[in-house]
């Protein structure tokens, strides 16, 4: 009996490119990669290997592709604000030596919060006129890089000013104080708004008194 050898030719490695993400929110991501080259096999098995660093240490749930083309998977559970690393994976199905895309990142969202108070309330305040017309505005923000008043007052503050900033107030209304601050490398913002009402003076006290006649 004749026995045929059957001899296999060896595919060539598969070329993939890590392309980038679709869409970033506070805790998810959608990831991008692309087979230009498929090596000659079309019958592949893709995934992503993410994590906050290039040892990644997590990876997306494997999928069945067929040649070249883009792929992509969504990732959940993220952290606010924090930076990820993340690569395309790819590989014959038949075959275990996985090729890598080129390392890349994405930044989640940061989530900015303002907290702005006046005389360490969150509002309304009312001051009193013989208080010398004034009070102190203080706040404090999260995930800030800059932070910018409006209404009754303007210009760039700190991100935060615990010792308050003392407002001198010179008409008797109400006025609102705004404070928006905003994270620059998402984009994200918050504002947040107080109102105080300087009191009209309290009505003078008069005594009618005695006389004194003179004749």
């Amino acid at each position: 009996m004749k026995i045929k050898n059957l001899i296999l030719g060896i595919i060539s490695a598969i070329l993939i490119t890590t392309i980038g993400v679709q869409t970033v929110l506070a805790v998810s991501a959608t990831l991008t990669g692309e087979i230009t080259d498929d090596g000659g096999d079309p019958n592949l098995t893709v995934w992503f290997q993410y994590g906050k660093t290039t040892s990644y240490g997590y990876e997306t749930s494997h999928q069945s592709k067929t040649g070249t083309g883009e792929f992509n998977a969504t990732v959940s559970g993220l952290e606010n604000c924090l930076t990820y690393h993340y690569r395309a994976a790819a590989k014959h199905q038949d075959f275990n030596d996985p090729m890598y895309g080129q390392d890349k990142t994405f930044t989640t969202q940061c989530n900015v919060t303002v907290d702005l108070k006046a005389n360490n309330s969150d509002g309304p305040v009312t001051v009193a006129y013989k208080d010398r017309n004034s009070f102190s505005l203080s706040w404090t923000s999260q995930n800030a890089d800059s932070c910018t008043a409006s209404g009754d007052w303007s210009g760039s503050k700190a991100t935060s000013n615990s010792y308050g900033e003392t407002i001198q107030l010179s008409q008797v209304r109400t006025y609102t104080f705004t404070l928006t601050c905003q994270n620059n490398t998402s984009g994200t913002s918050a504002s947040d708004s107080v109102q105080v009402t300087l009191q009209a003076p309290a009505a003078p006290v008069v005594v009618t008194k005695g006389v004194v006649v003179t004749y």
